[in-house]
C-alpha cells in the first residue's frame, strides 16, 4: 500500500559509525533535536520545502495529522482505503489520506510520503512508529535528542553505551499483535500485578485504563484518590480521570515505590493495551530501544517519573555544565542548553530550566525562541514580570511569532493592559492559519477582551474543520457564548449549546451559556432551569447567579431575582459592569 510507504524507508546516509568490542558497529542515521513544547516532544521537518514542527509519537502506528494541519500545509486530501479508521484514547475516528511530495528529515528528502489525516487536533502533526522505530532508537529527551541507529553484530551487547559502570536497567519488548505494528510494548508490574504497556512519547502523561486499574485492585473511590480534569486523545470523546496512589511500579529491572499516576475512564484504543508510558516516563530516563534485540536499555535521570506524582524538590540539580547521566559530557552549544532547558520545564523543574536558558541566552543573545522558552519557565516559577520582559525581548527580535504574541496578550490581560493585549491578539490573528489551535486561542482572547463578534469567524472555521475532535463540544459552547454575548444568531447559538451538552454532558459552563441564550430569547423558564442546574454544580459562578437573577426578574419574580443579583455582586463586585457592556441589565434586553 502506498500509504505505508514511510514504514519501509531507508535513509541512505550513515553519518557516523561507533565500533565496540566483539565486532559490534553502531551506525548512526542521524540525530533529531527535540524541543519540549507544552509537554510535547517536538522536532522540525520539511514538508514540501517548508519547515514544519511535528510531535514525536512512538505510540502512533503511522504518521498522522489533523485535517486542519493538512489543509494549512496545502496538502490535497483523498479518501483513505475502505474500512481504515484510527483508534486510541477517546475512541475511533474516520480518516482521510494525504501525500507529501517531499518530506525532509535527517538531511534526507523522501518522495511521496503518505500521512493519515484525522483525529483530534493537538496543533501539530505526529511522526509515528513506522518512521521512528524503523531502526534502533536512542531517546534522550532530557537533553533534547532522539537518534536512529543501525547496529551490526551487536546482538549480545548491552546497548546502554553511555554508562561505564554497568549500572543500567533492561526490559524485554513484547510482540505486537500485528506484524506491521512497530510500536514498543512492555510488560510492567503495578502493585504486584502485570499489565501490558505501550511506550508512548505522544502521551502527555503516563496513564492506566480504568479496566486495568480495577483488575489489579485499585479502588477509584478510595480515600486517597483525586478526581482530575477530563482528558482526550485521538478520538472524539473526552474522558474522566483520577489520580491514584501506586504502592509499587516495575518495568524490567527498575522499581519505583510509593508514587501516583493517572487513570482514565476508557481504553487505549486496541482493546489489549492497559497502559501508556508517556513522555513523563521518557523524560525521566535515558533509553535505547533496541528493536534489533527486542529489548530496551535505560537509566534513570532523577526527578519525578510520573506527571501526576508528587513533585520532588527543584533545588538539587546537577552542575549546569554537565549533562546528567552522560558521564560528565559537557554541553557544547546554546542550542544544547536551550533544549535541556525546555526538557527541565516539562519535568516540572522551572528553576533548572531558567538556569539552562540563562546560559543559552548568554551564548546566543539574538535567538528569539530562547527568550520565549525562558518566559514559559519564568511563568511556571511564578515570575510574571520576568516572563513579560522576556516576551518583549523575543518580539523585538521576531515580531511575527504568533505563540509569543498570544502569550504576551495573556500576560497583558493579567496586568490590566487591555489595549496592549488587543494589539497582540490582532497581530497574531493575521499570522495563524484558519481553523488552527492558535486561531481557537485567539477567539477565546477576543471574548475576554469583550469583542465576541470578532471571535465568531474564527470559531466557525475551527468547527468546520474539526467535526470529530475531542474539543468540539467545548468550542461549540464557546461559539454559543460568543453569539449570546453579542446578541446575534441566537437560534444557532441555542443549537450550539444543545449540541455541546448532548456531546459532553451537563457541564456547568455549558449550562451557563445555555442559560444566557435562553435569557436573550426570552425563554425565561428555560433560562432559570439552566442557570439553576449550572449553580448546583458551580455555586460560586457570579455570571450564572447574575443571569439567574435577570431571568427571575423578567419572569415576574422580582424579590427572588434581586436577591440573586445581590449574591452575584458579592461573588464578583464587577459583574454588573461587565454584564452591562452587553446590555445585560435589569432594564436591558
Amino acid at each position: 500500500m502506498k500509504m505505508l510507504r514511510l514504514g519501509c524507508l531507508v535513509i541512505s546516509a550513515l553519518l557516523a559509525t561507533q565500533a565496540w568490542a566483539g565486532g559490534c558497529q553502531l551506525m548512526k542515521y542521524g540525530t533529531l533535536p527535540v524541543e519540549m513544547l507544552g509537554g510535547r516532544a517536538t522536532t522540525m521537518v520539511k514538508i514540501n520545502g517548508n519547515d514544519t514542527r511535528f510531535v514525536l509519537d512512538t505510540g502512533a502506528v503511522f504518521n498522522f495529522m489533523s485535517r486542519a494541519n493538512a489543509l494549512s500545509l496545502g496538502l490535497n486530501l483523498r479518501a483513505a482505503p475502505f474500512g481504515l479508521r484510527m483508534s486510541g484514547v477517546g475512541g475511533a475516528a474516520s480518516v482521510e489520506f494525504a501525500e507529501v511530495k517531499a518530506f525532509g528529515i535527517l538531511d534526507t528528502t523522501l518522495k511521496n510520503i503518505g500521512f493519515i489525516v484525522g483525529g483530534t487536533d493537538i496543533g501539530h502533526g505526529l511522526l509515528g512508529a513506522n518512521l521512528l522505530d524503523v531502526a534502533d532508537l536512542e531517546v534522550d529527551l532530557a537533553h533534547g535528542k532522539l537518534t536512529l541507529f543501525k547496529p551490526d553484530h551487536c546482538k549480545k551487547l548491552a546497548m546502554a553505551y553511555w554508562t561505564k559502570d554497568g549500572n543500567y536497567n533492561v526490559a524485554d519488548i513484547e510482540p505486537a499483535e500485528n506484524r506491521n505494528d512497530r510500536r514498543t510494548f512492555l510488560t510492567v508490574t503495578i502493585n504486584g500485578r502485570k499489565v501490558r504497556a505501550l511506550l508512548d512519547s505522544g502521551a502527555f502523561a503516563t496513564v492506566l485504563s480504568r479496566r486495568a486499574a480495577e483488575r489489579i485492585g485499585i479502588d477509584l473511590d478510595g480515600p486517597d484518590v483525586k478526581t482530575g480534569r477530563r482528558s482526550f486523545g485521538v478520538g472524539a470523546k473526552s474522558l474522566k480521570t483520577w489520580t491514584v496512589p501506586i504502592e509499587s511500579f516495575s518495568v524490567g529491572t527498575e522499581t519505583i515505590q510509593h508514587s501516583q499516576m493517572q487513570v482514565i475512564d476508557g481504553s487505549m484504543g486496541d482493546g489489549n493495551t492497559d497502559m501508556l508510558l508517556g513522555v513523563d516516563f521518557l523524560l525521566a530516563h535515558h533509553m535505547f530501544i533496541a528493536n534489533s534485540q527486542r529489548k530496551i536499555y535505560f537509566t534513570y535521570n532523577g526527578g519525578r517519573v510520573f506527571t501526576f506524582a508528587e513533585a520532588p524538590s527543584d533545588g538539587d540539580q546537577p552542575d549546569p555544565g554537565v549533562a546528567a547521566g552522560s558521564n560528565g559530557a559537557k554541553l557544547g552549544s546554546a542550542a544544547d542548553y536551550a533544549l535541556r532547558g525546555d526538557a527541565d520545564l516539562s519535568r516540572g523543574e522551572p528553576k533548572a530550566a531558567i538556569a539552562d536558558l540563562d546560559v543559552a541566552i548568554r551564548m546566543a543573545p539574538d535567538q528569539a525562541a530562547y527568550y520565549v522558552s525562558r518566559a514559559r519557565a519564568h511563568a511556571a516559577d511564578k515570575q510574571p514580570d520576568a516572563a513579560l520582559a522576556d516576551l518583549d525581548k523575543s518580539l523585538i527580535l521576531d515580531p511575527h511569532n504568533a505563540d509569543a504574541l498570544l502569550m504576551r496578550a495573556k500576560f497583558r490581560l493579567v496586568h490590566k493592559d487591555r489595549m496592549g493585549a488587543a494589539a497582540d491578539v490582532t497581530a497574531a490573528s493575521a499570522l495563524v492559519p484558519a481553523g488552527s489551535t492558535q486561531a481557537r486561542s485567539i477567539a477565546s482572547l477576543y471574548i475576554q477582551l469583550d469583542q465576541p463578534a470578532k471571535a465568531l469567524p474564527m470559531l466557525d472555521d475551527w468547527i468546520r474543520l474539526h467535526g470529530q475532535d475531542a474539543m468540539l463540544g467545548a468550542v461549540l459552547n464557546t461559539r454559543c457564548w460568543a453569539r449570546s454575548l453579542s446578541n446575534q444568531m441566537l437560534d444557532d447559538a441555542l443549537r450550539d449549546c444543545r449540541k455541546a451538552i448532548k456531546r459532553d454532558g451537563e457541564n456547568p459552563t455549558y449550562l451557563d451559556s445555555l442559560g444566557l441564550v435562553q435569557l436573550r430569547l426570552g425563554h425565561y423558564a428555560d433560562s432559570i432551569k439552566a442557570y439553576e442546574q449550572a449553580l448546583a454544580q458551580n455555586p460560586h459562578s457570579a455570571w450564572s447567579r447574575y443571569g439567574l437573577g435577570l431571568a427571575k426578574i423578567r419572569s415576574g419574580q422580582s424579590d427572588a431575582g434581586n436577591a440573586d443579583l445581590v449574591a452575584a455582586r458579592a461573588l464578583d463586585p464587577k459583574i454588573e459592569a461587565r454584564a452591562s457592556k452587553y446590555g445585560l441589565t435589569v432594564a436591558g434586553p
